[in-house]
């Protein structure tokens, strides 16, 4: 199952002991920190995968996981995790955005082996499964992990 949220990206100059690069933010999950990129590439990767581990463990702890703000209605300056602290947080405007990252959740899911299942769907729905070639496993797996995203 693909799945996508905004990200923010800030990028930060070169400083005393730090090299420049991104710092990557999602506003949709408080409090779980972010990651991190010397590169734009770099950082889209790391945000994937930061995007994968997060969401597969909650998953697979049953907690609920947000819903993607429209990007649309996301800002820098506004969403900027660091606006109530009691420092200013410096990073490149011109150079920072903001960018949907996706991620194939299933590669991160670890308890992956199958489990077999009996269920019953109506006819027309097995007959138009047939004509599209469908895997009926892999279609109620992506089923079950838009519902649990999409709540």
């Amino acid at each position: 199952m693909f799945v996508s949220y905004p990200a923010l990206f800030y990028y930060e100059e070169a400083k005393e002991g730090y090299p420049e690069g991104f710092s990557v933010f999602f506003p949709d999950f408080e409090n779980c920190g972010g990651t991190q990129g010397d590169t734009i590439s770099e950082a889209i990767y790391n945000a994937a995968d930061w995007l994968g581990l997060v969401l597969s463990d909650d998953i697979e702890n049953n907690r609920e996981m947000p819903n993607p703000t429209p990007i649309n209605l996301l800002d820098l300056e506004k969403n900027n995790p660091f606006k109530d602290d009691d420092f200013d947080y410096e990073y490149n405007k011109e150079k920072s955005f903001i960018s949907m990252v996706s991620v194939e959740l299933s590669e991160y899911l670890k308890d992956s082996e199958p489990v077999k299942k009996t269920l019953t769907i109506p006819k027309w729905a097995d007959k138009l499964g047939k004509e599209l070639h469908l895997n009926f496993s892999q279609t109620l797996t992506d089923a079950i992990v838009y519902k649990k995203t999409h709540v």
